[in-house]
């Protein structure tokens, strides 16, 4: 065997090992994808603590999608009947529904926001998009029936939609 072969074996048995466990020497041929954990919250309260907005009411439409954390969020029309923040009763605002990007179906837990009945929806302000979305895809959305009463928001509200 020559000097050059024998050099060139422990680089293709580690190319090798690299190519089978997923590595690769050149990055630029992979794409990685951040993904989130998201927090649980034991009860309303602790939600409430992470949301800077609480409506009550119906989910008028599906309007379409946003990118938010690099996937499509479902964006629907929400009629508010009650907010934490008075400005907002009685408006039409548009809220995502947070979609967990790391799984093979973003939505195979379920959309939160994929209902007729009256609810409760826990808002936060997403930084990348700008507008309102559900805190978590898991947490956010409580029947209306089942909102604890006196919660307030942990976060300073935000402005409401311009007319």
């Amino acid at each position: 065997m020559t000097r050059r072969a024998r050099r060139s074996a422990p680089v293709a048995l580690a190319a090798a090992a690299m190519m089978l466990s997923g590595c690769s020497a050149l990055p630029f041929l992979t794409q990685q994808q951040e993904c989130v954990s998201w927090v649980t919250f034991d009860d309303q309260q602790a939600l409430a603590a992470s949301a800077q907005l609480i409506v009550v009411g119906e989910v008028m439409e599906q309007v379409g999608t946003v990118d938010l954390l690099g996937g499509d969020a479902r964006l629907y029309r929400f009629e508010v009947l009650e907010a934490s923040d008075d400005r907002f009763a009685g408006l039409e605002i548009e809220i995502a529904s947070r979609s967990d990007g790391c799984a093979a179906d973003p939505y195979g837990f379920g959309d939160q926001l994929d209902t007729s009945a009256r609810i409760a929806v826990f808002l936060a302000t997403d930084e990348q998009w700008g507008g309102l979305a559900t805190v978590t895809p898991f947490d956010g959305v409580v029947p209306a029936g089942d909102l604890e009463p006196g919660l307030e928001p942990g976060l300073p509200s935000v402005a409401p939609p311009a007319p």
